[in-house]
């Protein structure tokens, strides 16, 4: 069985993978330790969490606080960590950390898994990750215990804090607090920006980490002491790329959330203009596919759905804990359409010319990306018609693009439509195009074949 395991595509590892995963984490769930005396959770229930928290989504039929013990939340912050690093990640780390060695097919999976290109220092990537995420994790959890064991008590607000810490480092979206989740806490400055904080490093991506990491050391080391500009431009292209969209889409979305809801009574009228801005920041961060939410979504105007879906298809960065389209895909597809306009044949950034191979993976990567939640809103759509639209398209992208928010739909939808749920969010955290290659990929060989040129009228 690991003879033929290890001769799996890359692909087909990651997906079994993280089936693997969950199937053990429903199971586990579904144990009388794991469920509350109240408890209302059916083993289809405990499924459909176990995928949610390993594809670090966030959407639930049954809510955590209401079904599980204290056993079962340990569980579940387990499957988090596991979701948000990746099991593959998780055993290439230990064993290297053991001075073991991996075989190039899985190094190659692993590599796939985390979005590296190249295998050099390969071992120092894996610790470094396990290393940065301990240390992100391990400050939010100090930083959220100031504010949750006052209110809560030594046991309760540590164990809180540390849930609340590694869901939004991992992007989860769960938190033990109830429905209503962090609503209470929609005034809370520090609650706010803790959260968004965390959730902005899981989703911008490791190397972008390790990039800056190596330029801060620089810096104070003496070695180099550029200005601002200077500093920013002596990171990677990649890494600016990756900061330079996720800043544009957090001040245009905060900007966008508070000028549409700015009157609205129902959401965030009645807050003073600086609360208003927190709680923009906060949904735009949370739209980045982190699932947690200080509003509830039923009361905002059907145009900040909208919005919303715009941002969740996007997501956040390649290589993290995010999901989505992600934001240098979305850029190159969004560069190559204007140089295109511009009758430049060329992609350029930054005094840089993307491969046309680069410019071909994210346009298939958006194509498979965008039919895939065409097609699982059209299903939902399917069988719920008695529900609005916006409503069905809102559901779908969170659920595809590992997002995690809901307008309180998810746990009133039938079991076929919580399947076709469960099953886009499978897709959108291996990614659509590694999912159907691991389901129809047979064999390693490509033949590649060029007949005589066609001509077609294209528009």
């Amino acid at each position: 069985m690991l003879k033929k395991f290890s001769s799996w595509t890359a692909s087909q590892k990651i997906a079994t993978s993280f089936a693997f995963v969950i199937f053990v984490g429903s199971l586990i769930l579904s144990l009388p330790i794991s469920q509350l005396p109240t408890s209302e959770a059916t083993y289809f229930d405990n499924l459909f969490t176990a995928i949610s928290m390993v594809c670090v989504t966030g959407l639930f039929t049954e809510s955590v606080h209401d079904s599980y013990t204290l056993f079962g939340q340990v569980v579940g912050i387990i499957l988090m960590q596991i979701g948000g690093l990746g099991l593959m990640t998780l055993i290439a780390s230990i064993i290297t950390r053991l001075k073991g060695r991996i075989g190039l097919r899985n190094r190659l999976a692993v590599q796939e898994g985390i979005n590296r290109g190249d295998a050099r220092g390969f071992r120092e990537y894996l610790s470094d990750i396990l290393k940065y995420t301990a240390v992100f994790e391990g400050l939010g959890f100090i930083l959220l215990s100031f504010r949750f064991v006052p209110d809560m008590g030594w046991g309760m607000g540590l164990f809180t804090s540390l849930f609340l810490a590694i869901s939004a480092f991992c992007n989860a979206g769960f938190d033990p607090l109830g429905n209503v989740g962090l609503v209470d806490y929609v005034h809370d400055p520090w609650i706010n920006f803790v959260i968004t904080t965390l959730i902005l490093l899981g989703g911008i991506g490791f190397s972008v980490w390790f990039d800056v990491s190596k330029n801060i050391k620089c810096y104070f080391s003496k070695k180099c002491r550029p200005s601002p500009k200077i500093f920013f431009r002596s990171l990677s292209l990649h890494s600016r790329l990756a900061i330079s969209v996720s800043f544009v889409l957090i001040l245009v979305g905060t900007v966008f959330f508070v000028a549409a809801e700015y009157n609205n009574n129902a959401s965030i009228g009645t807050f003073t203009f600086p609360q208003k801005l927190m709680t923009g920041y906060f949904q735009t961060i949370t739209m980045r596919t982190a699932g947690f939410s200080t509003v509830d979504f039923t009361t905002v105007y059907p145009f900040t759905l909208f919005w919303f879906v715009f941002t969740m298809f996007i997501g956040g960065s390649p290589g993290g804990t995010a999901g989505g389209l992600k934001t240098t895909t979305f850029a190159i597809v969004f560069l190559t359409l204007y140089n295109e306009l511009r009758g430049q044949s060329n992609v350029n950034i930054a005094n840089h010319t993307i491969s046309r191979q680069q410019v071909r993976q994210a346009f298939v990567i958006f194509m498979t990306f965008l039919g895939s939640l065409i097609i699982g809103t059209s299903l939902l759509s399917i069988l719920n018609p008695e529900v609005d639209f916006i409503y069905i398209l809102f559901e779908a992208i969170s659920s595809i693009a590992t997002v995690g928010v809901s307008a309180n739909l998810t746990p009133t939808l039938g079991r076929l439509s919580q399947a076709v749920i469960m099953v886009m969010m499978f897709a959108g955290r291996i990614g659509p195009v590694t999912m159907l290659d691991s389901l129809t990929r047979r064999t390693q060989k490509v033949h590649e074949v060029e007949y005589s040129k066609g001509t077609i009228l294209i528009g």
